[in-house]
């Protein structure tokens, strides 16, 4: 079962605790929304029966407190007749061939029982591991009949806004605090809740940094309603970089001009450089193109440096064809407004050296690239973790390797897995030897080579990433012909990677 269906009717949740007595509240559940499909009698009886057998299995084998965790349970039609069922379960692991054959002359074979009651009652039914996030059992049923009419795609065509004429004088201007409940409604029109960054939902973030001059926000008007934006976000007062994001334009105004007047406010803004900054970065998404070929067309061009896989939940796009759901690496480019000022980088291992020249053919400059190694005198490691919760991943950057860094890494990697963190990306400095064996042991914590990461002109990083779910690189689109070839050399490493953990 796919992470989103293309062709989704509706879809509802509902959330139980690991307690029996709940089993019925959820076979209401079913069964209501089974009926609004379109299920007769005996397709409803079935698909009640099916939820009561997979929650009695899940509630019995869990070993916690039973009402301080939650089982959810999404309900889902697709235009094809087909109700789909997702149970997550926090329980013990789920072992499918210890689960025994059911026979009715065995006694011992009854614990299979509700097994093979499910398989013959659904049209498919999986387990499907989760790794640091549980398990998921998952069944289909198809119906004889759908009579679910589905309304029309995303409501847009009925949304009073869709009527708006996108003609009118359009023009932008640097963002106030006036225009904040402006800036939070084309989040919201742009993207529903689901912008992984919660700053264009927040009035007193926002606020506070465009006030500070910690966001420069550009508003495009027309007509005197802001239809759409972009930030510059510094990372403190020092505007030693910015990173260039937040583009939103509302729906009804995307076949306009107001695309290119972003586009040409950006260009400005990256050319006038008002704070002297040394670069700019952006993370542009790799869902599709278009955000890409815009970048490399701005001032010198953004050029890319790092893909991280699995970054951060799809987001919704409304009114833009998109698969949402799942999640979508990250590209890292970078404007660099001066050259840079390394003169040697190390790195954890030879094979890597052919695409970091590439990656640094466009700086303007050629480090000496060396693959030598020295094991730190300090003992102890430094790290800095910032988590993002809500987009689940975490960035880990090594301020000082140590003799322990292995250890080290390994209980910050283990300490923000359980906390429901699904992507890594680590930063190491490349400034000085690396320990002996670092790469092959990075690879053991399923971390693998991705890029650089800068911290200024003269410091950069090595970058790897390391993620809990399965990579679909066929999802992965990419505009430049260097980050195409950097996807494919990131993509041969993963593989190595899942195979010698099956080994």
């Amino acid at each position: 079962m796919d992470e989103i269906d293309n062709d989704l009717i509706f879809s509802s949740l509902i959330k139980i605790n690991y307690d029996k007595r709940f089993i019925r509240t959820a076979q209401n559940f079913i069964e209501n929304l089974s009926r609004l499909a379109g299920a007769d009698k005996k397709e409803i009886s079935q698909v009640t029966l099916l939820i009561e057998e997979c929650l009695a299995f899940i509630i019995d084998k869990y070993l916690d407190s039973r009402m301080a965790a939650h089982i959810e349970i999404l309900f889902k039609v697709t235009s094809d007749k087909k109700i789909c069922v997702d149970i997550t379960d926090i329980g013990p692991p789920i072992h499918e061939s210890m689960i025994p054959l059911f026979d009715v002359l065995d006694k011992t074979s009854e614990a299979g029982l509700w097994y093979k009651v499910v398989q013959g009652l659904s049209d498919r039914f999986v387990f499907v591991n989760k790794l640091g996030s549980g398990w998921l059992i998952q069944f289909e049923k198809y119906l004889d009949n759908l009579v679910f009419v589905a309304g029309t795609k995303d409501g847009m065509e009925k949304s009073p806004a869709r009527k708006n004429k996108a003609s009118g004088e359009k023009h932008i201007r640097p963002a106030t605090v006036d225009d904040i409940p402006a800036l939070i409604d084309l989040a919201y029109m742009t993207y529903r809740y689901s912008y992984v960054f919660p700053d264009f939902y927040d009035r007193d973030l926002l606020e506070k940094y465009i006030s500070q001059k910690i966001y420069d926000i550009m508003v495009t008007e027309c007509d005197l309603k802001v239809i759409g934006a972009y930030a510059i976000k510094y990372m403190d007062e020092d505007h030693l970089c910015g990173e260039v994001g937040a583009a939103m334009i509302a729906p009804e105004y995307r076949s306009g001009d107001a695309i290119g007047l972003i586009v040409g406010g950006v260009e400005a803004y990256i050319r006038n450089n008002p704070y002297h900054c040394d670069f700019f970065v952006a993370s542009a998404v790799t869902s599709h193109v278009r955000s890409q070929k815009s970048l490399a067309k701005v001032g010198y061009g953004f050029k890319p440096f790092m893909i991280f896989l699995n970054m951060v939940s799809k987001p919704e796009f409304i009114g833009i064809e998109h698969q949402s759901g799942g999640r979508e690496a990250g590209l890292y480019v970078y404007h660099l407004n001066q050259e840079v000022k390394i003169g040697t980088l190390y790195i954890t291992d030879g094979k890597h050296r052919d695409i970091i020249d590439e990656l640094l053919a466009y700086t303007g400059k050629n480090p000496c690239i060396l693959a030598e190694f020295l094991e730190p005198e300090n003992l102890q490691s430094q790290v800095a973790v910032a988590r993002t919760d809500i987009a689940g991943f975490t960035t880990i950057v090594f301020e000082a390797v140590g003799q322990d860094w292995f250890s080290v890494l390994t209980k910050t990697v283990l300490t923000e897995i359980a906390s429901g963190i699904e992507s890594i990306k680590l930063a190491i400095p490349a400034s000085a030897p690396l320990p002996f064996n670092m790469e092959k042991k990075l690879n053991d914590l399923n971390f693998v080579f991705c890029g650089l990461s800068m911290r200024s002109l003269d410091k950069i990083d090595l970058a790897y990433c390391m993620t809990i779910r399965p990579v679909d690189f066929s999802l992965i689109k990419l505009y430049d012909p260097v980050a195409q070839k950097l996807l494919m050399y990131i993509e041969r490493d993963y593989c190595a990677c899942v195979q010698r953990a099956k080994t």
